[in-house]
């Protein structure tokens, strides 16, 4: 990972020379300790897991939220005091303010690249939980993943089992049920086709639909939305891998039911509250057209 997962507002996280009370670095960055933390120093390259908040005239410009996250990634600093040079002087455990002046940001941004109301200084407060170098956060990354995978494959067992289906998965990992065959040529990589679909997790739960009536019936239903067939061309990426290659392995007028691994779906991204990280997805699929 060779840059900042830095969240907010542009490059106004990466470009931060602070001023306020306070304890200083030694390039003149000035900081407020709230709570000293008792884990291991932070070091170059380390991943920040934590919760980070800019604000400004006790406005709340930006919140990661309460939940820990990976918010950051500490690299080489982009000028002396800024904030990766403010990151370095942080533990594990500590929860720190960090106090940036206007005229100082604008030195190194220009004006005119914050919101009016922001005339003294940027708060931006740091909490660290834990720190990760990329070789452990890829290592725990990789025991969640397979620790979810083992309880994925139980329960696409299970679901099959209640469904009475006796199936394999495609060598790519889905499982593709074909409910109705379609007339003519699969579609080809490349082409635009036409599909109408419904999608759920392996308990049911609806979390997307462009079918009108699916989403009244089950409470989904979004006045301003337009439900039609959804155009999109067929196994060049625009959609998840699973469903993109399920499209690949369709006729004109074929309906399937296809199961898709996390691994094929969104992986340990939570795409929602529907969608947490390593969810398996089912989608049933009619393809309305190919042209």
């Amino acid at each position: 990972m060779k840059k900042n997962i830095i969240l907010g507002i542009g490059i106004a996280f990466s470009l931060l020379t602070l001023s306020a009370c306070g304890s200083k670095t030694e390039n003149g960055l000035k900081y407020k300790t709230l709570v000293k933390g008792t884990g291991r120093p932070a070091q170059m390259g380390d991943l920040v897991k934590g919760t980070l908040t800019l604000s400004s005239q006790d406005s709340i410009l930006m919140s990661s939220g309460d939940k820990p996250e990976i918010i950051l990634q500490i690299m080489e600093s982009i000028f002396p005091g800024d904030l990766n040079e403010g990151l370095l002087s942080m533990c594990e455990g500590d929860s720190t303010n960090f106090y940036m002046p206007l005229d100082s940001l604008e030195k190194y941004m220009g004006q005119g690249m914050l919101p009016d109301f922001v005339k003294k200084e940027l708060v931006y407060s740091v909490k660290i939980d834990k720190l990760y170098t990329e070789e452990e956060f890829q290592a725990e990354e990789n025991l969640k993943a397979a620790e979810a995978e083992e309880v994925e494959n139980a329960a696409i067992a299970d679901y099959l089992l209640e469904h009475n289906l006796n199936i394999e998965p495609t060598e790519s990992g889905i499982y593709f049920i074909e409910v109705k065959k379609g007339i003519g040529k699969t579609a080809a990589q490349g082409q635009r086709v036409k599909v109408n679909y419904i999608g759920r997790r392996l308990d049911g739960k609806l979390f997307d639909t462009n079918i009108e009536t699916i989403a009244k019936a089950e409470g989904t239903y979004i006045p301003q939305r337009t439900y039609e067939p959804m155009s999109v061309m067929a196994g060049v990426g625009q959609m998840i891998p699973g469903f993109d290659q399920a499209l690949t392995m369709m006729k004109k007028g074929s309906k399937a039911t296809i199961i898709i691994p996390f691994k094929l779906a969104y992986g340990s991204r939570a795409v929602s509250e529907d969608i947490p990280a390593y969810t398996t997805l089912v989608f049933d699929l009619e393809m309305v057209d190919i042209e």
